[in-house]
């Protein structure tokens, strides 16, 4: 599989689960970055280059778009460390 399908299936993973649509974009620099925005009609996620390269953080950053996106609101460290030891 290579990147653009990968990341493909992420943004489907994501929107099936959060109930809507999203736009999906891959941040080169900050290999670590999980960054949700409302700002516009459609919300903005924004996943770092690492996502790619390591399934365990594409899996943690797609819990946090889901969550961030049911919520309609960033979450802070805290709040998402609880979310993730509940799973």
């Amino acid at each position: 599989m290579d990147d653009q399908e990968f990341l493909d299936r992420i943004r489907a993973k994501i929107e099936r689960l959060a109930g809507r649509a999203i736009s999906l974009h891959l941040d080169p620099e900050d290999k670590s970055r999980i960054k949700v925005e409302f700002e516009s009609s459609v919300p903005q996620v924004t996943l770092g280059s690492a996502a790619l390269k390591y399934p365990g953080f594409a899996r943690m950053a797609i819990e946090y778009a889901v969550a961030a996106l049911r919520g309609d609101r960033e979450l802070g460290s805290l709040e998402f460390h609880m979310l993730l030891a509940r799973n």
